[in-house]
C-alpha cells in the first residue's frame, strides 16, 4: 500500500457495540473511509452496514475479494486479535486493532513481531489518551505552570456494573475472568504514560464485589514513575453515581509544586495556581465519543498511513502498556510492588 493516497478505503471486522462506535467516527474522518464489514453472525452484520450505507459478509475472504481494502479495522474482543492481525498482515494490509492486544504477552508479543518483521504499520486502537481533556491537560503540564508534577490520582467510577445483569452494552464483561484492569485499567495504564511518562513500578490489588460476573470489578494501581511521581489509579464499576457512564468515567487531581488540575465527570478542567483560586481552563470540546476521541484517533491512523509517520501507539509502544498491565495481575497475585 503506497503513502500519500488522497482516500484510504477499508473494512471492519466485528459488528459488536464499539463498532458501531467506530463506524460513526469514520464518517468525520478524512482521508479515510469504511467501505465494508464482516462478522460471522450475518444479521449483525448487515444491521451495521445497512446503517452507514456499506457492504455486509459473513464470510471474510468473500470481503477481501470484493472490496480490495487499503487497511482494516479489527474491532472484536482480544481473543481473535492475533488470528485478524496475522490475517491483515498476511495479506500486506496495515490494521488498525483494538485494545488489548492479545489475552496474554506472550500472545501480544508474537502478534507484534509479526506485524514488525514483515514491515507492516501496526496502531493500537487505543482513543482514551485522544479524549480532549487529556491533550489539554497534557499541554497544561508541559507549559509549567504547575510547577513540577509530583502526583496524580484518578477516581474511576462508571456506575455501571451492579446488580445482576451488569454492563448491558458490552454483556460479555461478565464472563472476563481478567475484567477491570484488563478490559478498563489498560486505557489508564496508557494515559499516565501519555501523560506523565514512564512507569517503573507497580503495586496493585483487586477485588470481586459483584458475584454475577468472574473477574475482578474494583481495583487500586500504585504507579511510580521514572521522574519521581506517584500516581493512582482507584477504580470500580459496582459503586453508585448519579451520572452512568459519564464522558470522563470519573474525576483526576494532578498536583504539582506551583499549582493543581482537577477534572470533572464532565470533561470540565480547573486550575489552581499555588497562592490564588480554582479557575476553569475554558475549551471546546467536540462533538461524538468521549469528546470526538474515536474521531481523533482514527484521524491519527489515517493521516499516518498517508504521511508515513509513526502511530502514538504503534504496537511496538503498546506493548509497554501490556508489560505493565500483566505486572499488575502480577502483583495482586503476589500482594506486593513489582518493579518493571
Amino acid at each position: 500500500m503506497a503513502e500519500g493516497k488522497a482516500n484510504y478505503r477499508g473494512v471492519i471486522i466485528g459488528a459488536g457495540h464499539f463498532s458501531d462506535v467506530q463506524l460513526e467516527a469514520w464518517q468525520s474522518v478524512k482521508g479515510a473511509e469504511i467501505v465494508a464489514i464482516f462478522d460471522i453472525d450475518a444479521s449483525k452484520a448487515e444491521l451495521l452496514a445497512q446503517k452507514y450505507g456499506i457492504q455486509g459478509y459473513d464470510r471474510f475472504d468473500q470481503m477481501i475479494a470484493d472490496t480490495h481494502p487499503d487497511f482494516i479495522d479489527i474491532c472484536t474482543p482480544p481473543a481473535s486479535h492475533y488470528e485478524y492481525v496475522r490475517l491483515a498482515v498476511d495479506l500486506g494490509l496495515p490494521a488498525l486493532c483494538q485494545k488489548p492486544l492479545a489475552p496474554t504477552l506472550e500472545e501480544s508479543e508474537q502478534l507484534v513481531r509479526y506485524a514488525t518483521e514483515r514491515g507492516l504499520p501496526l496502531m493500537v486502537n487505543e482513543n482514551w489518551r485522544w479524549q480532549p481533556w487529556y491533550r489539554h491537560i497534557k499541554n497544561i503540564i508541559a507549559s509549567g505552570r504547575l510547577g513540577q508534577v509530583y502526583y496524580a490520582y484518578f477516581s474511576m467510577r462508571p456506575g455501571d456494573g451492579w446488580g445482576e445483569n451488569p454492563y448491558p452494552v458490552q454483556p460479555y464483561f461478565k464472563s472476563m475472568e481478567k475484567f477491570l484492569m484488563f478490559e478498563t485499567g489498560i486505557h489508564f495504564i496508557d494515559t499516565f504514560r501519555f501523560l506523565f511518562g514512564e512507569i517503573d513500578s507497580v503495586y496493585c490489588q483487586s477485588r470481586r464485589i459483584n458475584p454475577v460476573i468472574k473477574g475482578e470489578d474494583l481495583s487500586i494501581m500504585f504507579a511510580n514513575f521514572v521522574n519521581g511521581m506517584v500516581g493512582v489509579y482507584d477504580a470500580n464499576r459496582v459503586a453508585y453515581t448519579p451520572i452512568n457512564r459519564s464522558p470522563t468515567y470519573g474525576s483526576m487531581v494532578i498536583e504539582g509544586t506551583e499549582g493543581k488540575v482537577r477534572l470533572d465527570e464532565e470533561g470540565r478542567i480547573y486550575v489552581m495556581r499555588r497562592g490564588g483560586a480554582e479557575e476553569e481552563y475554558r475549551y471546546d470540546i467536540p462533538d461524538g465519543y468521549k469528546g470526538g476521541s474515536a474521531i481523533a484517533a482514527q484521524q491519527h491512523f489515517a493521516d499516518c498511513l498517508r504521511t508515513g509517520s509513526a502511530f502514538e501507539t504503534s504496537g511496538t509502544d503498546y506493548l509497554t502498556n501490556m508489560r505493565i498491565l500483566f505486572t499488575c495481575y502480577e502483583s495482586m497475585q503476589n500482594s506486593s510492588p513489582i518493579a518493571l
